[in-house]
């Protein structure tokens, strides 16, 4: 086994993934650290949604979910478990129902993400608003709400296992083991890749604006098992760029160094220094080296 992992710095403004509404406002997805801290995040399951549209747009077939109308109302829509034929069934895994009481079909995802979370405290500002009647409507008076908005850095990770396009007995219905052709896994991969780290995905949920992710830089560690890599990525917000110091002493770390046969790390904004051991490298020369390293 062979993984690859990927653990991104990045911008994001306004209302990107919105929670619940509270009376007349518009609330900020955000967790409390145990310190106090207010830390807005886009989840991880938004995230996959915004992935998984920019798949669709490059016309792979996509899971369009079951409905099974005598289920119970939690039930009622559930994923196909085609991962021959969805590429977000065969990247992302899933859970397939077959009643209360019988084991689920299941696959493990290749690809895990995590919640693209803000790294320090973050103030929540509402932005006032109102909806105003169209050319019409008997209502004159514009209806007040607020949105609550916030700019903040946060840190996404990612974890790519090997087993893209390879699938168990356990996980189809044909109990018979399959793996794809490699040009397909390739192209999966490939496809992946070019969406998650140019990035050329449209964060959905947003309330008041466009919204893509601004990426500052990309850690990617290729490495025989998962490694403690991703807390030595940060952001030096006196400096306002990546903490080369945590990036100087995750290089250093001879445990670590068993493990990762490599690190590379994508500069998109081009303002972080030459650090021995890590190579400085391109979107489009990260993914191909990850695609030889996988496959």
């Amino acid at each position: 086994m062979v993984v690859v992992q990927v653990s991104v710095l990045a911008k994001i403004s306004g209302n990107v993934n919105a929670d619940e509404v509270v009376g007349t406002r518009i609330t900020l997805k955000k967790m409390y650290s145990s310190s106090g801290e207010v830390l807005p995040f886009v989840s991880a399951r938004a995230i996959k949604h915004a992935i998984r549209d920019a798949f669709k747009e490059r016309g792979f077939d996509i899971d369009p979910f079951v409905e099974d109308p005598e289920a119970a109302e939690t039930l009622r829509l559930r994923d196909t478990g085609n991962p021959e034929k969805f590429v977000d069934n065969d990247l992302f895994g899933y859970m397939v129902t077959t009643g209360r009481g019988e084991p689920a079909r299941r696959r493990q995802a290749p690809i895990a993400l995590s919640y693209l979370k803000a790294l320090r405290d973050t103030p929540i500002k509402a932005e006032f608003a109102a909806r105003f009647p169209r050319e019409g409507e008997k209502e004159k008076n514009p209806v007040p709400f607020e949105i609550e908005v916030a700019e903040f850095v946060g840190k996404l990770n990612c974890l790519i296992y090997d087993n893209i396009g390879k699938f168990s007995a356990e996980e189809l219905v044909e109990k018979e083991g399959k793996e794809l052709g490699k040009d397909e896994r390739e192209k999966r991969l490939r496809a992946f890749l070019e969406i998650f780290l140019a990035p050329s995905y449209v964060l959905p949920k947003r309330t008041n604006s466009l919204n893509i992710p601004e990426y500052i830089v990309a850690l990617i560690a290729l490495s025989k098992t998962p490694a403690p890599i991703y807390q030595y990525l940060d952001f030096d917000f006196s400096k306002s760029m990546p903490d080369v110091d945590k990036l100087e002493k995750l290089i250093t770390r001879e445990d670590i160094k068993r493990i990762v046969y490599k690190y590379l790390i994508i500069d998109y904004i081009g303002n972080l220094p030459e650090i021995k051991g890590l190579e400085k490298i391109s979107v489009a020369d990260a993914i191909s080296e990850i695609i030889k390293f996988i496959l």
